[in-house]
C-alpha cells in the first residue's frame, strides 16, 4: 500500500473547514496523513483544526505567516511523508472512495503520472462539472484539470512544486504545464469523487472581478515559454485546432439548454390542455 499525504491550505476558513477535514477522515482508504496549513488564519480555523489533531494522529497541523495557497501547499508537502500527493482546499470536500479509487489507478497501472477525477459542485449550486477531455497540448490553452488530483511525490520535487509567483489563482494550471507532458499517463475516474465548493465570493470569482485573469495567463506563458514555443511556431493552425477542440463542447452545452428550453415548453403547454380539458367538463 502506498501512503498518501493530503495537504489542505486553511486561511480563514472556520465555516468550512471541519467538512473538509471529516471527508478525509471518512475516507475509506486508511493508509493518510493529512498535514493542515494554517496559512496565517485570523478567525477560529486554528482551533477547529486542532480538534481533528486530537481526534486523530494522522493530521499534522503546521503554521505558516500567511503567502497565498501556492505556498501553503509547498510547506505542507515539504513536511509530507507520502509517496503520492493530494491537494485539497479548505472550502472543498472528498468522497470517501476519492483516496482508494486514485490509489487503485496506480497500482493497477504503475506507470500513471496523475489520477483526475469527475467533479461535483456543491453549496450555489450541485451540478456536475463538464470539463473538455484531457490532452496535453489542449492543456496548454486551457485548464481542464481540477486543483484536487492525485500525483507522485517524485513528480513534485522536479518540479519544485507550485509557483507562489501565481498570486491571483491558476497556480494549478501552471503547476499541470509543468508537471505533465505530451507522454504523461493521465488517468481519469468517472465518478464524481471530488466535490467543488461554489461560493458567491471565492478566488475564482475575485480573480474575474479584479481582471486578473489575462495577467495570470500571461505569467503562465511567461514561465513556462520554451514549452509553448514548440507548440506556436504557426499560430493560424494552433488557433484552428484549439477552436475545433474547444467549440464542440460549447455547441453541446447549448444544445443541451436548448433541449432543456424545448421539454420545459411542452411542459407547460401540457399542463394548459389539462387545465383546459377540465374547465371544459
Amino acid at each position: 500500500m502506498s501512503k498518501v499525504s493530503v495537504v489542505v491550505p486553511c486561511f480563514n476558513q472556520e465555516e468550512f473547514i471541519a467538512e473538509a477535514l471529516e471527508s478525509v477522515l471518512r475516507q475509506s482508504y486508511s493508509d493518510w496523513e493529512c498535514i493542515i496549513v494554517d496559512d496565517g488564519s485570523t478567525d477560529e480555523s486554528q482551533a477547529i483544526i486542532q480538534r481533528y489533531a486530537a481526534k486523530d494522529p494522522r493530521f499534522l497541523v503546521v503554521t505558516k505567516v500567511n503567502g497565498g495557497v501556492a505556498a501553503a501547499r509547498n510547506f505542507g508537502f515539504a513536511q509530507a511523508r507520502g509517496t503520492l500527493f493530494v491537494p485539497l482546499d479548505g472550502d472543498d470536500k472528498l468522497h470517501p472512495d476519492f483516496l482508494g479509487r486514485a490509489v487503485e489507478c496506480f497500482t493497477a497501472q504503475p506507470d500513471t503520472d496523475l489520477v483526475h477525477c469527475k467533479t461535483k459542485r456543491f453549496g450555489a449550486t450541485s451540478k456536475v462539472w463538464r470539463l473538455p477531455e484531457y490532452s496535453y497540448e489542449k492543456l496548454l490553452w486551457q485548464n481542464m484539470i481540477v486543483n484536487t488530483t492525485m500525483y507522485r511525490r517524485e513528480a513534485f520535487l522536479r518540479v519544485s512544486g507550485y509557483s507562489s509567483e501565481m498570486i491571483h489563482g491558476f497556480e494549478d494550471w501552471d503547476f499541470y504545464v509543468r508537471l505533465l507532458s505530451p507522454q504523461s499517463k493521465v488517468r481519469f475516474i468517472d465518478a464524481p469523487l471530488f466535490l467543488y465548493r461554489v461560493k458567491k465570493s471565492s478566488r475564482s470569482t475575485e480573480q474575474v472581478e479584479s481582471g486578473k485573469i489575462e495577467e495570470s495567463q500571461r505569467l503562465i506563458y511567461a514561465r513556462n515559454r520554451p514549452i509553448y514555443e514548440q507548440y506556436t511556431a504557426n499560430p493560424i493552425s494552433v488557433f484552428g485546432k484549439r477552436m475545433k477542440d474547444f467549440a464542440p463542447s460549447y455547441t453541446a452545452r447549448y444544445k443541451r439548454q436548448v433541449r432543456y428550453i424545448h421539454a420545459a415548453y411542452w411542459a407547460v403547454i401540457a399542463c394548459l390542455l389539462g387545465v383546459g380539458i377540465v374547465l371544459v367538463r
